[in-house]
């Protein structure tokens, strides 16, 4: 029976551990370890940081409960605020802005780039690579935004009736425009060590590994548990079964049986 416990909780437990070591090691890959750098909020429309002023660490539950930029988790200096902004700017896109979900998908990353390690760690609003920013422009030119007056930036239509929302061709006519029309900056320059910018395919691969192994891991844990329900079936076929080879057994076990309905 000892066997039997150690083998079920090995089983059940050993893909969720891989899968918080992989998302720790992997989430924070680009980050330099060295722990002096620290958050730094980034103004303009964007929250500020509650972690001002620290390194960033992980936020597995702030990811979890809101569903969104949880690549992100493992290294960030995002807490809740600045998800549940980003999670109401991509919720406007999707229920008033008639977005596709093309658009959905990268108006998310653009997002989520305040939740990016290397982001949170540097001056001013977050640097977008300007060929991500064509690719969100490309996707997003037929969705429609609105004037934000207070934030002087465009963002996706929300429930007032009364914004006067047009879409984003009608707005701006390229990606760096769209990009600094919404609150980021644009760097034209290649992605590179000493110049990063969020948005680059350099940037992006390591949390697309990591999607793809968080996905096995997670269809692993299912067949794990899938497994310990099937040996314990088996296990307590094989108990009934000595159960019933055995008089002795059978009538301890019709006796316990009436007593139990004695008592009831």
């Amino acid at each position: 029976m000892g066997r039997y416990l150690t083998t079920t909780v090995f089983l059940v437990l050993t893909p969720i551990l891989l899968l918080h070591l992989l998302i720790s090691s992997s989430s924070g890959a680009s980050f330099n370890s060295n722990e002096s750098r620290v958050c730094i909020s980034k103004g303009g429309r964007f929250q500020p940081y509650e972690s001002e002023g620290k390194p960033p660490k992980s936020a597995y539950r702030e990811f979890k409960d809101l569903n969104l930029c949880r690549v992100f988790s493992g290294k960030t200096c995002c807490s809740a605020s600045q998800m549940q902004y980003a999670s109401l700017a991509v919720k406007n896109l999707a229920n008033y802005g008639e977005a596709t979900k093309d658009c959905l998908g990268l108006f998310e990353l653009l997002e989520c780039s305040i939740c990016y390690s290397n982001v949170g760690i540097r001056q001013g609003p977050p640097r977008i690579c300007a060929s991500f920013c064509d690719r969100v422009f490309e996707a997003c030119s037929d969705a429609y935004f609105s004037s934000d007056a207070i934030k002087q930036v465009k963002l996706p239509c929300g429930a007032n009736k009364d914004t006067i929302c047009e879409k984003a061709s009608k707005w701006v006519s390229n990606g760096t425009a769209f990009c600094n029309a919404t609150g980021f900056t644009v760097q034209t320059a290649d992605d590179s060590a000493e110049e990063p910018c969020y948005g680059s395919k350099a940037s992006f691969e390591p949390f697309i590994e990591l999607e793809y192994l968080v996905q096995m891991l997670l269809s692993l844990q299912l067949f794990s548990v899938g497994l310990v329900l099937l040996v314990s079936w088996e296990t307590w076929r094989e108990r009934q079964a000595r159960i019933q080879r055995n008089p002795v057994a059978r009538r301890l076990r019709r006796n316990m049986i009436r007593r139990r309905v004695f008592q009831i």
